[in-house]
């Protein structure tokens, strides 16, 4: 009876000994893992400042909102202070005043249906998709 409970208690001791080898083979597996994502992040980080000084100053977003601030309308209401006004005659766009565009495209001044800037009457028909030229196209 002895000698079992001897066997017992070695076995149960062997077990902890090996519970505790394999946390503290799970610790050290974690603090690995850990280092290895540290340093991933400080590369990418590091990457990620490079790519940022190569653009230069030009590309910033402080830049961009001073840019933007300084405009003296919104470009949005632009366009539909233009859809409401429903003609022609309301502030070109930049770029020259409508009309028929050099490579005969889409434009007032005889081209096909008339100019789209041009308000339709309620209920009529957009010219399809398929009639309109892209500005990439020649």
């Amino acid at each position: 009876a002895a000698e079992r409970e001897r066997r017992l208690q070695e076995r149960e001791r062997l077990i902890e000994e090996r519970r505790q080898e394999q946390a503290r083979l799970d610790a050290e597996e974690r603090r690995k893992e850990q280092e290895r994502w540290e340093q991933q992040q400080r590369e990418h980080e590091a990457a990620e400042r490079e790519r940022r000084a190569s653009r230069g100053g030009s590309g910033t977003a402080a830049e961009a909102a001073i840019l933007v601030s300084q405009r003296t309308q919104n470009p949005r209401e632009f366009f539909r202070q233009r859809e409401r006004s429903g003609s022609a005659s309301s502030p070109s766009l930049p770029g020259g005043p409508p009309g028929r565009c050099p490579r005969g495209g889409v434009g007032g001044g005889g081209g096909w249906r008339g100019s789209l800037l041009t308000a339709l009457p309620t209920g009529a028909r957009r010219p399809f998709l398929r009639y309109q030229r892209s500005l990439t196209e020649s």
